[in-house]
């Protein structure tokens, strides 16, 4: 069964929105950083990605609660993750 895009409640399709930007800036972002044309990238796309995990949480909630909190668990690791990404000069 799919869903239609207008039967999806606002808050929903906001998350999706930014679920799908982050998403799209963490490509742009490591590519950036993969070509050496920025090389501190790193230190703006590993929080994005966890940004994107909590997006996926909050979208598979209710849908299926065992992989949003994997989801959840990920974004901490990832979270963690940026933390060292600061402290390391």
């Amino acid at each position: 069964m799919t869903t239609k895009w207008k039967n999806i409640p606002l808050s929903h399709k906001i998350v999706t929105a930014i679920s799908i930007l982050s998403s799209l800036a963490v490509i742009v972002l490591a590519v950036l950083q993969l070509c050496g044309i920025w090389q501190t990238a790193g230190k703006i796309y590993v929080p994005l990605m966890g940004v994107t995990m909590l997006c996926q949480a909050y979208n598979l909630w209710n849908t299926s609660r065992k992989v949003a909190y994997f989801s959840i668990g990920t974004a901490i690791f990832i979270f963690l993750c940026a933390i060292a990404v600061f402290l390391i000069p």
